[in-house]
């Protein structure tokens, strides 16, 4: 009296359950990871899409630029601090012959500008200020830029030949310094 292996177990009151109630278990696992990932993208869509008439997390208020200002308005402080803050405007590398025939210069110049209005100019007329730039590099001897103070001083007469070619071509815009960025003398 051999009982069979693969039969069903009983219920009750004796009798076979169905095949139909058997459960997966990885269909089970699916469902609650499919559960729970849509809970949480529609907890994301809510937090990403709240409106500004929630209240503000804690410390967002220093965030936006600090203390509101006399006015009462929040974040001017910030746009008062954005205003100090200097635009630089980057320029393709220059490689010029220098005073001496059988070297070169090669360096890579920012300007530094106060306004938004002078970085448009700077970018705008940025034919005019390299055809400015390349006299001044050119006319130099590699042993007067080699100092710090050759440095300085080329810097200055960059900044000089920017803000006449600035007028020349008729803005009121102009830069405050100029950065050297990269720089290779040979």
């Amino acid at each position: 009296m051999a009982e069979k292996k693969d039969a069903a177990p009983a219920g009750k009151d004796g009798a076979a359950a169905p095949a139909a109630k058997r459960r997966n278990p990885k269909l089970l696992v699916l469902v609650a990871v499919g559960v729970l990932l849509l809970a949480g993208g529609g907890g994301a869509a809510w937090f990403f899409t709240r409106g500004s008439d929630a209240p503000p997390a804690a410390g967002a208020d220093a965030a936006k630029g600090g203390d509101k200002a006399k006015d009462g308005k929040p974040g001017e402080k910030a746009e008062e601090k954005k205003k100090d803050l200097p635009y630089f405007v980057e320029f393709e590398s220059f490689t010029v012959n220098m005073k001496d025939p059988d070297r070169y210069l090669q360096a890579k110049l920012t300007f530094m500008v106060k306004t938004t209005e002078a970085a448009e100019a700077v970018k705008d007329l940025m034919p005019v200020m390299r055809s400015a730039v390349i006299p001044v590099l050119s006319s130099k001897d590699p042993a007067e830029i080699m100092t710090k103070e050759g440095k300085d001083k080329l810097a200055d007469e960059i900044v000089t030949a920017s803000n006449a070619a600035l007028a020349g071509a008729g803005s009121t815009q102009k830069v405050d310094a100029v950065l050297f960025t990269h720089m290779i003398i040979q």
